[in-house]
């Protein structure tokens, strides 16, 4: 006599929901998943242009039949509501956030930085030079913006970006 056992495990399929990637300027953002289900880690990597930085990365998840229309302004309307989905930045350029149970959208904004503003305050002045030689000399990048540092656009950020500098301050000119 053969005697077999079997047992099946039963489960229920979790569902999916899109992570819709936004187009920008200056940039664009990558997905490690592009459909998530609830709790799972999605993470980002922002990828700028050259001598571009992140400007603002909003993530939204679109929940259906809780906004208010304009026909209707006493009641909920059939139309899409959007939460903001908090993020948590892992390195400059990667973020990460917890997939709810909805589609989400990813917009990330771009903007050119600008050249030689060191200590990131939206001026170009001698207290940027102070900056980046307190930079070279302790190699301490808090509150550097090393993109803006690299005055002279070689890809580093040395005693070359100093002069370049000041050669602007006392000319106007990046040339």
């Amino acid at each position: 006599m053969l005697i077999v056992c079997a047992s099946w495990v039963a489960g229920v399929a979790q569902e999916t929901y899109p992570v819709q990637l936004t187009t920008s300027e200056n940039g664009y953002v990558m997905s490690n998943r592009m459909w998530a289900s609830e709790g799972e880690t999605v993470t980002l990597t922002l990828v700028p242009d050259p001598y571009c930085a992140l400007n603002q990365l909003v993530v939204e998840s679109e929940i259906k039949g809780e906004g208010f229309s304009d026909d209707e302004p006493w009641g909920p309307a059939m139309v899409p509501a959007y939460l903001t989905v908090p993020t948590t930045k892992v390195s400059e350029n990667v973020y990460t956030f917890v997939m709810p149970a909805s589609k989400v959208k990813v917009m990330a904004d771009f903007a050119p930085v600008l050249m030689g503003d060191v200590d990131n305050n939206g001026e170009v002045n001698i207290t940027d030079v102070t900056v980046l030689i307190d930079y070279l000399l302790s190699g301490d990048a808090s509150g550097v913006n090393l993109i803006a540092a690299d005055c002279d656009k070689d890809g580093d950020v040395r005693i070359s970006d100093v002069t370049t500098l000041i050669d602007y301050l006392l000319s106007g000119s990046w040339e």
